[in-house]
């Protein structure tokens, strides 16, 4: 997202510090709380891979859990290798782009991709670039319609100038669906982006899906755990 394409809540939009700050109150109660993982049956995983990718001013951090919970159900699971998710400067595509490339040559087979909010604009680029490397992508909140109303377009705003400009001039590329199937998880609680701008176009092999969770801690839901369970092993 860049200035033009990341704009500041209007008057009228739910969207603003007050549901920032209940944003950060989730994730703060999210964080101190022990997990919580689906109690129904789900079947096992017989250890495809997946990349799991955080989303802008995140890391690794907080996608544990839901790493946590595909691993207890038997997929092989690769964090992103960021401790900070800064938004798309060179470095941090470069690095994800190896990272894809490096665990597909070890799985001798394209590998499933999950992404939380920019995470999943990552992923769905990716894919893109990479068809033959990708096998199904589940996206949690992620943005692809812009410009992208958002109560972090300040933050976003002070990054620019850090960002790829190649990589920020791509809208059309992240709005079009990827050949990979991709399920996108979206939630009308969502206090950090529109939910609509997460809504990709529908067919036989793109879905959208509602959880109603706040944006932050959406992967540590146990509704879109089972949804990314399900998705991957479809």
């Amino acid at each position: 997202m860049t200035a033009s394409s990341a704009r500041a809540p209007g008057q009228t939009s739910p969207l603003g510090f007050k549901s920032w700050a209940r944003e950060m109150a989730a994730l703060a109660q999210c964080r101190m709380a022990p997990p919580c993982y689906p109690t129904e049956a789900l079947p096992r995983a017989s250890g495809q891979m997946v990349l799991v990718l955080p989303g802008f001013l995140t890391g690794d951090w907080a996608t544990e859990r839901h790493r946590n919970f595909l691993r207890a159900r038997g997929f092989q699971v690769v964090a992103s290798g960021l401790r900070f998710n800064p938004g798309p400067t060179r470095r941090v595509i470069a690095d994800l782009e190896a990272r894809l490339l490096r665990w597909s040559d070890r799985a001798g087979a394209p590998i499933d991709l999950v992404g939380a909010s920019l995470g999943g604009v990552f992923a769905r680029v990716m894919a893109q670039r990479h068809p033959e490397r990708v096998r199904r992508i589940v996206t949690l909140c992620s943005p692809i319609r812009f410009p992208v109303e958002t109560s972090l377009a300040p933050f976003v705003w002070a990054l620019e100038p850090f960002h790829d400009p190649e990589f920020l001039g791509l809208r059309e590329e992240v709005q079009r669906n990827p050949q990979a199937p991709v399920t996108a998880v979206y939630s009308p609680k969502d206090g950090i982006v529109d939910w609509r701008s997460c809504l990709q176009d529908v067919d036989a092999t793109h879905t959208n899906v509602m959880v109603e969770a706040p944006h932050c801690i959406m992967g540590s839901v146990p509704a879109a755990q089972v949804i990314t369970a399900r998705a991957l092993l479809a």
